[in-house]
């Protein structure tokens, strides 16, 4: 027996629904426009690829996007230039353009809507896909060699926005200095919009390295007869907040939109980041516990004393780490519990020593603008940028 699409579309849905279980992820959009704000500020008011790659740092990329856009129109062939011509840049919280990884990423922004420029930071991965790049006026970035082969055979090369990125140090996508003054300066009726690079140290403002990256990609430039026609970009959200000498035609913000710091130290001075993502879920269950009882799977952790234990609905299936050392905490009720034994795969169990009066139904939150992220993912061994993109949840949005 056939089942009907709109029943698999119901199913689906409901599913969906299931699998977010009760863990709450609340998403501050005013937060992430804020940031912008700032990342436009700290990088001396170049235009700003707002990067939304990984759903939006599992921020949601529709969302985010749509946040970060004066107007959303959808269309079969939205015009990007004209974007950045009629789109208010007066308002600072407003992205002049978007940077996702692949072209699917930026063909679901199109259809919902977003009319500023997309940049796709990892370009075609096959020749087909110039075809589409070039309908909805997307830019690719060139970063192999193989891809300049795809992209120079292309009929309509002279119509696509392209941009290359030079390898000047992070040893990962981009080709080589030479390759680059070779590529731009060869008359094959390619245009070339912009030239790009990344950076592996930003986050250390003391590391030499960023600035001999800035030393390369500079040369780059000065030996290439029409760099002056080409746009730059090179700062990440790290050169932004501690590199000004990287600062050029198109920053490219990413982690800081969403609040965190990049850095491996305090953000500078006058800089405030609003955290706009608060990821909770509700206690399952309360109850005390005897001295010596032991918690979870292994019996890992043993009630020191007779005490209260909360267990939590959210395990490392909703994408925590498994692995969290005894500094991991969640707040209840304003006080920090610690967690205590393994994480399971749907929950995780709290001392609730310092929460005598939590009861079932009451939130812990695992991270937010009241709660470090930080040191949870501390805890975990693991970087901010991995539990943001890792969690999964009911998304709640709000433009407070």
């Amino acid at each position: 027996m056939s089942i009907k699409a709109s029943t698999l579309d119901e199913l689906a849905s409901r599913e969906q629904i299931l699998n977010n279980r009760s863990v709450r992820i609340d998403i501050s959009l005013a937060a992430i426009r804020a940031n912008l704000s700032t990342a436009r500020l700290s990088s001396g008011g170049a235009k700003q690829f707002a990067t939304i790659k990984a759903d939006a740092y599992g921020h949601g990329a529709v969302m985010v996007a749509q946040a970060l856009s004066p107007s959303t129109e959808c269309q079969d062939q939205p015009t990007a230039q004209s974007a950045v011509e009629d789109s208010r840049q007066d308002n600072e919280s407003y992205a002049d353009g978007f940077a996702v990884v692949s072209l699917d990423e930026a063909l679901q922004l199109r259809s919902s809507g977003i009319r500023q420029p997309i940049l796709i930071l990892q370009g075609p991965q096959s020749p087909d896909a110039c075809v589409d790049m070039l309908h909805y006026d997307l830019w690719p970035v060139i970063h192999d060699m193989g891809q300049y082969e795809w992209y120079r055979q292309f009929k309509h090369r002279g119509e696509l926005r392209a941009w290359l990125k030079v390898d000047t140090g992070m040893g990962r996508l981009g080709v080589q200095p030479d390759q680059a003054i070779a590529i731009l300066s060869a008359k094959e009726g390619i245009h070339w919009t912009g030239l790009m690079t990344h950076f592996a140290c930003a986050d250390e403002p003391d590391n030499p390295f960023t600035g001999h990256q800035i030393e390369q990609f500079l040369s780059v430039c000065a030996n290439v007869e029409q760099s002056d026609s080409l746009q730059q970009s090179m700062a990440n959200s790290a050169a932004v907040l501690a590199w000004p000498q990287s600062n050029s035609d198109w920053a490219r913000p990413g982690i800081m939109l969403y609040g965190c710091n990049p850095l491996d130290r305090n953000l500078p001075e006058g800089v405030r980041l609003q955290m706009a993502m608060n990821v909770s879920a509700p206690l399952i269950s309360v109850k005390v516990l005897a001295a010596g009882a032991g918690i979870g799977y292994a019996q890992t952790w043993r009630c020191p004393e007779d005490m209260p234990i909360g267990y939590v609905a959210l395990g490392y299936r909703d994408g925590l780490p498994r692995i969290l050392d005894s500094s991991a905490c969640v707040s209840i009720g304003g006080a920090l519990c610690p967690v205590v034994g393994r994480v399971s795969m749907d929950s995780i169990a709290v001392d609730l020593r310092l929460a005598a009066s939590a009861k079932l139904g009451d939130m812990a939150t695992f991270w937010g603008p009241d709660v470090s992220i930080d040191s949870l993912a501390r805890a975990a061994g693991t970087i901010n940028y991995e539990l943001l993109t890792s969690i999964r949840g009911c998304r709640r949005y709000t433009n407070e």
